[in-house]
């Protein structure tokens, strides 16, 4: 019965991971979002929390960099979970609030904790597409080991409800 829990929280991390929301250093440059980015695009939508949307390029050294760290240096802060640290994207720039419900239409309200996975109709969804002519896809791992590549884009937008909207350049 053990092995067969830990394996269902590995999958579970795994799933996880891809639909919501660094080891190399790099060296790193915002500029302007333009219609090509010759780095790495990020796309941050706040959704109901009360977060500036963003969208810039950051440039990267190299071919590719950690994506916690593009997000990093595109000026956002994130933190991961008790349970499943930076595979699971919990707050950025300290939003959702520790200390402040969040409210989502049909839903009881709840105070993020960051303890465990956040609620299936409030969280972080973490996407990211090959380049400016592709689709956004759900990110296939976590913040903390995804890799990007330039040209590539990486998006976080808080979800609420029982969809799942992808990233909006602003």
């Amino acid at each position: 019965m053990k092995l067969f829990r830990a394996r269902s929280a590995v999958a579970l991390v795994a799933a996880t991971s891809f639909l919501l929301a660094g080891c190399a250093a790099t060296t790193t440059e915002a500029t302007s979002t333009t219609a090509s980015c010759d780095g790495v695009e990020v796309v941050v939508n706040f959704g109901i929390l009360d977060g500036t949307n963003s969208s810039q390029c950051i440039e990267i050294t190299g071919s590719s960099a950690k994506a916690i760290d593009v997000v990093h240096d595109a000026g956002f802060s994130t933190e991961g979970t008790a349970t499943y640290g930076d595979a699971i994207v919990c707050r950025v720039n300290g939003l959702p609030s520790p200390t402040e419900p969040v409210v989502v239409e049909g839903q009881a309200e709840f105070t993020e904790s960051c303890a465990d996975m956040p609620p299936a109709y409030a969280y972080w969804a973490l996407w990211q597409k090959s380049s400016d002519a592709a689709s956004w896809d759900y990110a296939q791992a976590g913040l903390g080991d995804l890799t990007v590549k330039k040209g590539e884009s990486l998006g976080l937008v808080f979800t609420t409800g029982d969809s799942t909207p992808t990233p909006v350049v602003e």
